[in-house]
């Protein structure tokens, strides 16, 4: 089968295309053949190995296992399953994430994957894994579970002000979405050119990054979802209600300390306020993949495509992500 692996650290340029042998689906595992997948930020970072910390878990000299198919996202239709697994069956269409997308075949924990909905297709599908679980535990980690529920009679209450930074790439797309679907006031800021964007996903406040610093205005927020990386903690606190949340998944750019520094800075800012401050990484639920799947068969989530690479040319793909300007999400078929 062909993969897509990198066996130096690197650019793009590094990634080859090698024949390699099928995979097989072990216990609790299913293998897929995959149709889409996309491009994640992670995806650099183990390709290049920065931070540097990051050799500490992929290998020092070179990624280790050597042959390892690159990518996440994954959709694609299920080829066999391994013992115990219960959900998902020969033939059926599935979307989510593990390790190895970019091959013809890979083979995910079943807890990894949820039926495709019909009415989405497998190239949008190959986009949803990785960014928007990353919206949905994200948002949900500072404190925006569930949409506010009132009574007849009752007044409605006040809906928590969330702030989006970084509102038009592929992990702020979806959170715009899933911030009004969980009942949020949406406040997001993006450059010129995304303002239309994000007001049709929802916003209902945008903000224009290139003429307007959101940090010197004189709105508070309950929860700002910081996803671009490039502000200072202290001015983010000072647009913060004083029991609010600051949840960062981007970080600072650099190969050594830089990106490590910033969730170390929060961590330690938590120890002394009534405030929230968190890094976050996503982790793999079969719940809220289910939950996500439920909204894109209803309608009331879409995916945002930027741009559609055939295979053969995922180098340019990723290039395209890394650059930082991707509209939503850039996809891959396979």
């Amino acid at each position: 089968m062909k993969s897509v692996v990198a066996t130096t650290y690197g650019g793009p340029e590094v990634l080859r295309v090698v024949d390699a042998p099928p995979p097989v689906a072990a216990d609790n595992q299913v293998l897929v053949r995959v149709a889409a997948s996309s491009i994640n930020p992670l995806d650099w970072h183990e390709l290049r190995g920065t931070p540097y910390v990051v050799r500490m878990m992929r290998g020092l000299r070179a990624p280790k296992p050597s042959g390892q198919a690159m990518g996440s996202d994954v959709a694609g239709v299920v080829e066999s399953v391994g013992a115990g697994v219960t959900r998902l069956a020969v033939g059926d269409e599935v979307f989510g994430f593990g390790s190895g997308a970019w091959s013809e075949l890979m083979v995910v924990g079943e807890s990894g994957l949820v039926p495709k909905p019909a009415g989405v297709s497998k190239t949008d599908a190959g986009g949803v894994g990785v960014a928007a679980i990353t919206a949905l535990q994200g948002l949900r980690r500072g404190g925006l579970v569930a949409p506010l529920t009132w009574a007849p009679g009752e007044v409605e209450p006040m809906r928590p002000r969330v702030l989006i930074i970084g509102a038009s790439g592929g992990v702020g797309t979806f959170a715009v979405q899933i911030a009004k679907l969980l009942g949020a006031h949406v406040t997001a800021v993006t450059s010129t050119r995304n303002l239309e964007l994000v007001a049709r996903l929802g916003a209902d406040d945008v903000i224009d990054y290139t003429t307007t610093e959101v940090t010197r205005g004189i709105a508070r927020f309950d929860l700002i979802f910081e996803l671009a990386g490039n502000r200072r903690l202290r001015d983010l606190a000072r647009i913060l209600t004083p029991t609010g949340s600051l949840v960062a998944c981007g970080a600072p750019k650099g190969e050594w300390l830089a990106p490590l520094v910033a969730p170390a800075k929060l961590a330690v800012a938590s120890l002394f306020s009534r405030r929230t401050y968190a890094s976050f990484l996503a982790k793999r639920d079969t719940a809220d993949l289910q939950s996500l799947a439920d909204w894109l068969a209803s309608g009331a989530l879409r995916v945002v495509v930027d741009e559609v690479y055939p295979a053969d040319r995922i180098a340019e793909a990723l290039a395209h992500g890394e650059a930082g300007h991707a509209r939503g999400k850039v996809i891959v078929t396979l």
